[in-house]
C-alpha cells in the first residue's frame, strides 16, 4: 500500500507555510554541502512564479541548473533544480542571459565547449520543467569563429532572438532568430560588422514582432572606450541603419542594460566621464525612441558637479509611467571612492531632470559603500534594492522612494537579507501583483543561491509577504485541507521533476474544505500540490511511497 509522508516528517498532518522566510533566514534555492553555486540569473515566470538559473560545481565541471519558485517561494521542480546543460564547460564562467518568452517559458543562452571550442548554446524550458528543445538544447555556432556573452530576447510573435560577440578581429556581433520549437530562421546566423570592435549586445523586443539590437562599438581593444549604438529589425528581419544611442563614451567593462519605454523604444543608463572633469565617472541617462531619435546627443547627466563620482552599478532606469517619468537611483562616492551612498534622479519622458541639478540623497556617504543592484517601478515611485558592506560581510536592503526622491516613511526601508556574508550577482524580478523577488549568490554556509520576496503593502510601505498554510492529511485517504476559503481556483499536482500529473478546476470553497488527492495518479516520490487563484498561489510538498 502506498503511504503519504510530509517532507517535514513532523506528523501525519502538518502545514507548509509560505516558503518566503524572514530576512535573517531567506529562502534557499540551492544550498547543499559540497556544492559550489555561482552567477544566478532570474526572470518572471507565469502565475507570479520566478525562474532562476545558476552554474554549480560538485568536484568536477560546472553544470547549468534551473529552478522555478511559485508565488509563495515554493520550488515547483526537483529541490536540486533541473539540469539544463551538463555539456563540457570552460574552467571559467562567462556572461550569459535568461528571459521569459511570449508563452511563459524560460529561455537561457550560455556558452559551452560541446564541440571542443567555446561557443553559444541555448535551452527552452516549459513551466512544468520540460526541455522544449531536447536535453542537449540548441547549438548556435558562428562559422569560422567562436561566440561569447550571449543575449536573448523573446519576441511578441513567439520567436526568440539571440545575439553574441564573436572573437573575430575586429570583433563582430552575431545574431540568429529561432521559432518557439527551436527551428532556425532561414536567414541563418547574421553578423553586424564595423571598422571597430563590436560587442555587449542586448535585445529589446518591439510590439510588432521585431526588435532593437543594442551594442557597443569600440575603435580600440576590448578595454578602450566605446559608443552605444542600436539597429532596429522589422518582423521580416529587415534592418534599419545603425543609430547612435549616446555619443558619451562607455568604459570597456560596463554593460549597458536597456529598459523598454512602452512605445517600441527604450531607456538606458551608462557609466561615462564627467562633463566637467573627464577623469571622474558619471551616469548619463537617455532614451531612444521608436523612430531612432534620442532626447539628447550625450544623454542627460543624473546631476551636475565634480565633487562626487557616480556609478550605475547593475541598476537600470525604472519607468514609473509616461506621466511620472523615469527614475534612476545610483551610487554616489567621494573622489577617493572610500565612502559611498545612494542618490536618485527623476526625468520626464523628454529628458528634463525633475529633482534638480544635484538630485536627491537617499543614503549619505559612508564606509558601507551601498551599491544599488536594481530599480523597480511601483505606484508613485520606485523600490531600489541595495547591497552594502565590506568584502565577505554584505547585507541586502530595499528602499521605497517617492517621486520627490524621498524615502517614504513609515516604513520605507525593509531588510532583504540581514545575514552578514559574502554575496555576489544579486538580481531582482520586478513587481508583479505587488511582489518582487531578489535572488543572489551567498557564502553564508558554503556557496549557495538564496531568494527573498519584497511586497508593496500600500502607498507608503513595503513588507514581507505571508500566506495561510494548506495541509495534507493522510487518513483515511490523501486529502488537501484548506484552512481558509478560496475563490474559484485550479489544483495542480506535480511530480518531483516538474511534470504535471493532475489538474482540476475548483469552485468557490469555504474554510475547512477537504479535497481528495487523486492517489492513482501519484507515483512514488516527492510531489507538489499547488492551488492557484486569480490573485494568489499556495503549495504543499509531500512524499508518496
Amino acid at each position: 500500500m502506498r503511504t503519504l509522508h510530509l517532507l517535514s516528517a513532523l506528523a501525519l498532518a502538518a502545514p507548509l507555510a509560505a516558503q518566503w522566510n524572514t530576512p535573517s533566514v531567506n529562502t534557499p534555492v540551492r544550498a547543499a554541502n559540497g556544492v559550489i553555486c555561482a552567477t544566478p540569473l532570474s526572470t518572471a515566470g507565469p502565475e507570479g512564479s520566478t525562474y532562476i538559473t545558476w552554474f554549480e560545481q560538485v568536484g568536477g565541471p560546472y553544470v547549468l541548473r534551473m529552478q522555478r519558485l511559485d508565488v509563495n517561494g515554493v520550488p515547483l521542480w526537483d529541490p536540486a533544480g533541473l539540469v539544463v546543460s551538463n555539456a563540457p564547460q570552460n574552467s571559467a564562467l562567462f556572461r550569459y542571459d535568461l528571459t521569459t518568452d511570449a508563452a511563459g517559458h524560460a529561455v537561457v543562452a550560455f556558452q559551452d565547449e560541446r564541440t571542443g571550442t567555446l561557443d553559444v548554446a541555448a535551452a527552452r524550458v516549459s513551466p512544468d520543467g520540460a526541455a522544449q528543445w531536447g536535453t542537449d538544447g540548441v547549438h548556435l555556432p558562428t562559422s569560422g569563429s567562436t561566440g561569447l556573452a550571449p543575449a536573448v530576447g523573446g519576441l511578441s510573435n513567439g520567436r526568440i532572438v539571440f545575439a553574441w560577440t564573436t572573437d573575430r578581429s575586429p570583433a563582430t556581433v552575431a545574431w540568429r532568430v529561432l521559432s518557439a520549437d527551436g527551428t532556425p530562421d532561414p536567414l541563418g546566423t547574421q553578423e553586424i560588422t564595423a571598422t571597430g570592435n563590436l560587442g555587449r549586445p542586448r535585445i529589446i523586443p518591439t510590439s510588432d514582432g521585431g526588435f532593437w539590437l543594442q551594442y557597443v562599438e569600440q575603435t580600440g581593444n576590448f578595454l578602450s572606450p566605446g559608443t552605444l549604438k542600436a539597429i532596429r529589425f522589422t518582423p521580416a528581419l529587415a534592418a534599419t541603419p545603425p543609430v547612435t544611442v549616446c555619443t558619451s563614451t562607455i568604459a570597456g567593462f560596463f554593460f549597458p542594460q536597456p529598459v523598454p519605454d512602452g512605445h517600441d523604444g527604450f531607456y538606458v543608463a551608462i557609466n561615462t566621464g564627467n562633463v566637467g572633469n573627464p577623469s571622474l565617472t558619471d551616469v548619463h541617462v537617455t532614451r531612444l525612441r521608436a523612430n531612432g531619435s534620442t532626447w539628447s546627443v550625450q544623454g542627460t547627466p543624473v546631476e551636475v558637479g565634480t565633487t562626487t563620482q557616480r556609478y550605475c552599478m547593475t541598476a537600470t532606469p525604472a519607468l514609473v509611467s509616461d506621466a511620472s517619468g523615469v527614475m534612476m537611483a545610483y551610487r554616489r562616492t567621494n573622489t577617493n571612492q572610500d565612502q559611498g551612498g545612494i542618490a536618485v534622479q527623476r526625468f520626464d519622458t523628454a529628458g528634463t531632470r525633475l529633482l534638480g541639478t544635484l538630485a536627491v540623497e537617499v543614503l549619505p556617504l559612508s564606509a558601507a559603500l551601498p551599491a544599488p543592484f536594481a530599480n523597480a517601478a511601483v505606484p508613485g515611485g520606485i523600490v531600489c534594492t541595495v547591497m552594502q558592506g565590506g568584502f565577505g560581510a554584505n547585507t541586502l536592503s530595499a528602499y521605497r522612494i517617492g517621486l520627490n526622491g524621498a524615502v517614504l516613511d513609515p516604513p520605507g526601508l525593509i531588510d532583504v537579507c540581514t545575514v552578514s556574508s559574502g554575496k555576489d550577482d544579486p538580481t531582482l524580478v520586478p513587481f508583479r501583483n505587488a511582489q518582487a523577488v531578489a535572488v543572489w549568490m551567498d557564502e553564508r554556509s558554503g556557496t549557495g543561491i538564496y531568494a527573498q520576496n519584497i511586497v508593496v503593502d500600500d502607498a507608503s510601505s513595503i513588507a514581507e509577504r505571508e500566506a495561510p498554510a494548506i495541509r495534507v492529511i493522510m487518513a483515511p485517504e490523501p486529502t488537501l485541507l484548506l484552512p481558509g476559503g478560496f475563490a474559484p481556483a485550479t489544483l495542480r499536482v506535480f511530480a518531483a521533476e516538474g511534470r504535471m500529473l493532475h489538474a482540476q478546476r475548483l469552485q468557490a470553497t469555504p474554510a475547512g474544505t477537504r479535497i481528495p488527492l487523486p492517489e492513482h495518479l501519484l507515483r512514488p516520490g516527492a510531489h507538489v500540490a499547488v492551488i492557484t487563484t486569480a490573485n494568489d498561489s499556495q503549495a504543499v510538498r509531500f512524499v508518496m511511497e
